[in-house]
């Protein structure tokens, strides 16, 4: 009997605390939704000026949340790379984006200068204002819009976060590869794993 209610007890804490983080985590934004805050202005790590408008693709945009310290970016970082290697010559842009409070975490300061380390503009979100606006949660996720603006995926790079030799579906391959072809993705969204952004202002 006791290790009836042990268990029934161990269960319904596991419950409760997958409801909160999913309480916790934000409604993914809706597909068809237009590309929010085109004209706002962010810096890339080489120093520079842009919007988030200007960095857009012809053919499609990749948005990936980044971090320097984070177990889960570092592990996708050859995959990242190999998928912008891959399709950017088709007009589709990939964008990193690091949302964290560089203040609180100085590893995320540490952005600048970074721009050797990535073929691909690698912006600081201040106030983590684009995160907000386009709900992201953790690090590595992906937003992808296509030539039009229009949202059209959300979620994880693949199935295999912690090993690339186990994956078995390349979400962002089979988005890119729809968009390099002129075809409308229809790959169903997922949640993103990974560490969870650390916003400048959590109550906010």
């Amino acid at each position: 009997m006791f290790r009836t209610y042990r268990s029934l007890s161990l269960s319904a804490v596991l419950l409760l605390m997958s409801v909160s983080l999913a309480a916790a985590q934000p409604q993914p934004l809706p597909l068809g939704t237009t590309l929010p805050m085109q004209e706002h202005t962010v810096q890339n790590v080489d120093g520079s000026q842009t919007t988030i408008g200007a960095l857009a693709g012809a053919s499609g945009t990749i948005f990936i949340f980044w971090s320097n310290n984070c177990q889960w970016t570092e592990r996708y970082e050859e995959r990242v790379l190999a998928l912008h290697e891959e399709f950017a010559g088709l007009d589709i842009a990939f964008v990193l984006v690091n949302a964290n409070d560089p203040e609180a975490f100085p590893q995320e300061a540490a952005s600048v200068g970074l721009e050797q380390n990535y073929p691909m503009p690698y912006v600081i979100d201040a106030g983590s204002q684009f995160a907000r606006a386009v709900r992201a949660f953790r690090t590595p996720d992906v937003f992808v819009f296509d030539g039009t603006n229009t949202l059209v995926y959300t979620g994880g790079i693949d199935d295999s976060p912690g090993d690339p030799a186990n994956v078995q579906r390349s979400y962002l391959r089979e988005v890119a590869e729809m968009l390099a072809n002129g075809e409308t993705p229809d790959v169903t969204p997922t949640r993103a794993f990974g560490c969870r952004i650390k916003f400048n202002n959590p109550g906010g």
